[in-house]
């Protein structure tokens, strides 16, 4: 694997790791007397870390193990 695809990868579970922090964070931390619509962006940063997440470990699947193990050798 190339050195930026292992570094993109870092970095979107990074963010996705963040993003589910803050999203859980946000939503348990109700003392500011916000208005009620606010209710939204916890579960918005909520369903983006898990986006990220998601999308680190179906390009695992699908193309870094592929690059991992490289092609086969023929006889």
């Amino acid at each position: 694997m190339r050195p930026t695809t292992v570094l993109s990868a870092l970095a979107a579970v990074l963010i996705a790791l963040g993003a589910l922090g803050i999203g859980v964070y946000l939503f348990w931390d109700r003392d500011g007397g916000k208005d009620w619509f606010y209710w939204a962006a916890p579960l918005l940063a909520i369903a983006f870390g898990g986006m990220m997440a998601t999308l680190v470990a179906q390009y695992w699947r699908r193309v870094g193990q592929l690059e991992v193990r490289g092609r086969p050798r023929s006889g």
